[in-house]
């Protein structure tokens, strides 16, 4: 999406600093945040309508070759700049292309020895650069690292200039983790003396490449860099091809400068089957832009940016013929170094910032104008004429508008309304153009083919099978909607709250079309859908119930000791003694839902116990090792499918065997613990023994939140304070030299 600066490196001039006007479409000021005054942009990889990545250069010292970057992740709202190498001596770089807005790679040649290369990557936005170059890569002498530059992700290509009369070039599948070299038999021969130009490349797609050379070729690969083809654009032996650019895999530009540096003609070239052939379509038009050109994706319009060699102008213009003839957009005095579009409506173009201020301008947002309008492909005849009236949706300041329709039959209520009345004069085929002009006079037209039909009938969707009666929250599914009548509907679908509703796309057709569809909260559903022709409209409902899916986490615990069989649910006290197998318990899974993935955990997760798969299916066996196993251990299991979460814990407090069952169940029956729920205090009574105690108070995550060692008072009892106690469940563990007792209390 870049091409190469015609200069090697521009210098600011500064007569273009004096009564600077900028273009009414290029009205919005940004700042690539570099540290100097005077700073240029030397290359621009428009990445999304957010995502800006920038090099950037010191304009009144070129030749220092600063290796500075920027980037933007808010549209241009603010810009981070930095350093892609430690020092301004080793490295120059020779062009950046954005993945998006952490990922960027730049290639790079040796400044000292003018050969060799590498190519580096950021993953954190330019925090910190990494060197990905293999280790064979750009080795030679005669390499020279030209580009750098990924279709996808994954599938990039690096190109240098010939090794032993073979282009150097390496493609990757694997996101620059490994590269393999294009074998010589997969590349056609360079000529004599010729070599590749750094940034001079465009890409389009997931899978074709350009770039060029010092000797009028063009050298194109459709298959993700594998194989190449090359192609001639001009016979002189010294022409260079300067830029190339596409706006689509099929429709190209490219500029050679034709005869020596100081008196060249530069021409212009396009291609419309891929670069196969080349025609040549202007030289020298006085509003070409020369430092760069880019093509306007989902369009066939390209931009030009830089000044005029031939005019001395600066410039910055469009070309909606394939570069036929160029419009200026207007301004004055600034020079534009660098442009790129990602849309029709999100282009920056990079200039030098301020001559005395730090971090002001340097970088140009597009506003300008768009046409674009919406009309029905199909309308119907009734009574010998048909009408319609279409949507306007263009874009720009102080629009004005020209309908027109090369069928000289076709009526328009007014010609220069922003949406007039069409009225057709039978059945056949007509073009509609709107021609939106801004008040800089730029225009760019959008051409709708309208077809007028006899016999409509009314529009009709079917689901067939596919809309359900119910499904589960979160869970997605797919409506087939088949149209009917003529011409064929577009289909919309609505819902009755659209909280948590996902309908993508809310729009389709005409014809067959599939519709996503799901629901994030339970409920019942009125789904309404509608079908539009031009005849009428027709809308129905249905209604969808929506079932809570979430699964139901829980489990129990029941211990296997021969000593104690008694099942605990929740919580459950056991003691170590003899091997981990005979002071083990099984965290029986009780859960409920279908389509569920488990995860069990045990903390503190230490050497002292260990979770084990165990039957029945997704339950768990828990083993206590002596001595170490001792503690208190809150065991979680997390139960989740498409509709949802949910996490059920339980508590196992592990103790020494110091006493058997029947002494425990004589201290529990002799406890008493009130008021249960405790609000202000809880009141704990003890058994009439002479017995010493330690009570403890332990929450659902097992930590002890309240301990006292006591002897028995008087009246038998011990009152807990839990005002301060945040509100939930808790355990009291009751302990004494003979036995112990455990009891769930809740604190409001």
């Amino acid at each position: 999406m870049k091409k190469q600066l015609f200069s090697a490196v521009a210098a600011l001039t500064f007569s273009t600093v004096v009564a600077q006007t900028t273009s009414p479409s290029w009205s919005i000021t940004e700042s690539g945040s570099f540290s100097i005054t005077s700073a240029g942009v030397r290359f621009l990889d428009a990445v999304d309508q957010n995502v800006v990545w920038l090099v950037g250069y010191d304009g009144l010292a070129p030749n220092r070759n600063y290796n500075w970057y920027s980037t933007t992740s808010n549209g241009g709202t603010s810009y981070t700049s930095g350093n892609v190498f430690s020092d301004t001596i080793t490295y120059q770089i020779g062009n950046i292309e954005g993945i998006n807005a952490n990922t960027a790679w730049v290639s790079a040649f040796n400044k000292i020895t003018k050969n060799k290369g590498v190519i580096y990557q950021t993953t954190n936005a330019g925090a910190t650069w990494t060197d990905m170059t293999p280790q064979a890569m750009f080795t030679s002498t005669a390499s020279f690292a030209d580009v750098v530059s990924f279709l996808t992700p994954n599938n990039g290509i690096a190109l240098g200039d010939p090794v032993a009369g073979e282009f150097e070039l390496w493609t990757t599948s694997n996101g620059g983790t490994s590269w393999t070299a294009v074998p010589g038999a997969n590349i056609p021969n360079p000529l004599a003396s010729e070599y590749g130009i750094i940034n001079l490349y465009d890409k389009q797609g997931t899978t074709n490449m350009w770039f060029g050379t010092n000797k009028g070729r063009i050298y194109y690969s459709t298959n993700s860099g594998l194989n190449w083809n090359v192609t001639a654009l001009t016979a002189p032996a010294n022409s260079t091809v300067t830029e190339i650019a596409f706006a689509s895999a099929t429709n190209g530009l490219a500029y050679v400068a034709v005869g020596p540096p100081t008196s060249f003609v530069l021409q212009a070239f396009a291609t419309t089957d891929g670069g196969v052939t080349w025609n040549l379509t202007t030289s020298n038009d006085p509003d070409m832009g020369q430092n760069d050109i880019c093509g306007i994706p989902g369009t066939n319009y390209f931009v030009s940016a830089g000044a005029n060699a031939q005019t001395g102008n600066t410039k910055i213009s469009i070309s909606t013929d394939n570069g036929n003839s160029w419009d200026s957009y207007g301004g004055a005095n600034i020079q534009y170094l660098a442009v790129d579009f990602v849309d029709i409506q999100h282009g920056w173009a990079g200039s030098f910032s301020d001559l005395t201020n730090v971090g002001v301008g340097g970088i140009y947002k597009y506003v300008g104008v768009t046409s674009d309008f919406h009309i029905p492909s199909t309308v119907c005849l009734s009574g010998g004429t048909a009408t319609t009236i279409p949507t306007n949706l263009s874009q720009g300041t102080s629009l004005t508008f020209a309908w027109s329709s090369p069928q000289n039959s076709v009526l328009f209520s007014s010609t220069t309304a922003n949406a007039p009345l069409i009225t057709f004069p039978g059945t056949g085929t007509f073009d509609i153009i709107l021609n939106a002009t801004d008040n800089n006079g730029v225009t760019i037209a959008d051409t709708v083919i309208v077809k007028v039909v006899n016999n409509c009938s009314t529009p009709g969707m079917s689901f067939g099978s596919s809309f359900p009666s119910s499904v589960c929250n979160n869970s997605q599914f797919v409506l087939n909607i088949t149209g009917s009548g003529l011409p064929l509907p577009t289909y919309s679908i609505s819902t009755s709250a659209v909280g948590g509703v996902t309908v993508s796309p809310a729009v389709s057709g005409p014809g067959t079309s599939t519709v996503a569809v799901k629901f994030a909260n339970p409920g019942t559903y009125t789904v309404t859908y509608t079908a539009t022709n031009s005849y009428t409209t027709v809308t129905n409902t249905k209604t969808i119930t929506i079932l809570n899916c979430t699964p139901f986490a829980s489990f129990q615990i029941d211990t296997v000791s021969a000593a104690n069989p008694t099942v605990l649910t929740q919580v459950s006290y056991i003691c170590t003694s003899g091997t981990a197998e005979t002071n083990s318990v099984l965290a029986l899974n009780t859960s409920t839902g279908s389509g569920v993935a488990y995860a069990w955990s045990i903390s503190p997760n230490n050497v002292g116990a260990a979770l084990a798969p165990a039957s029945p299916n997704n339950s768990r066996r828990i083993s206590f090792y002596p001595t170490t196993g001792i503690g208190v251990y809150t065991i979680t299991l997390v139960a989740s499918n498409g509709s949802g979460t949910t996490t059920a814990t339980g508590v196992i407090e592990v103790q020494s065997c110091i006493t058997g069952i029947q002494q425990q169940n004589l201290l529990l029956a002799n406890l008493n613990v009130y008021p249960n729920p405790a609000h202000e205090q809880l009141n704990v009574t003890l058994p009439s023994t002479s017995d010493s105690y330690k009570i403890r108070m332990i929450n659902l995550l097992g930590s002890v939140v309240y301990e006292e060692q006591t002897i028995k008072n008087s009246n038998g009892s011990v009152t807990i304070n839990v005002a301060n106690k945040p509100k939930g469940v808790y355990f009291l563990s009751v302990e004494s030299g003979t036995s112990k007792a455990v009891k769930k209390i809740v604190v409001e």
